[in-house]
């Protein structure tokens, strides 16, 4: 098992790794001047990685965990792990008048295709009562 952790969740990220000793490594994560986000893991991965990161503020931290969820694959990663003590995004969970999207089904897919757990503190569950009906995976917490 191995921790990865974004710079802004890294402390967090490190007091996790402490407590199941494993190891750490943090996702090098550079902008460029259009936003554009570059991401680079180590080159050599665990069968089981664990991406740290909250997901306030979530537009461009979901576009970097697609980035290194996918990469994460690409390298090995059989079993990758997401924990997000705060989980974007799930709050609109109905199409309350036309042509509005439900963010929740739509993130709680993309998230189900990139991870196989999703560990969470609070996901603002309104209508539902459990995390795996919007992310539709086994290990939804």
């Amino acid at each position: 098992m191995m921790i990865l952790a974004f710079p802004d969740y890294l402390s967090q990220a490190q007091r996790l790794a402490d407590q199941l000793n494993a190891p750490l490594a943090e996702v090098s994560l550079h902008h460029f001047p259009d936003s554009e986000s570059f991401i680079r893991l180590p080159p050599s991965l665990s069968e089981h990685v664990i991406v740290c990161r909250s997901l306030n503020q979530p537009n461009d931290k979901l576009i970097e965990l697609l980035l290194c969820a996918t990469t994460a694959r690409e390298l090995g990663a059989k079993r990758i792990t997401l924990v997000a003590p705060y989980l974007s995004y799930m709050r609109q969970d109905f199409a309350n008048q036309p042509g509005v999207a439900v963010s929740q089904r739509i993130i709680g897919k993309l998230l189900a295709d990139l991870f196989d757990d999703v560990i969470t503190v609070d996901p603002h569950l309104h209508r539902i009562s459990s995390l795996n009906q919007a992310i539709p995976i086994k290990n939804a917490i």
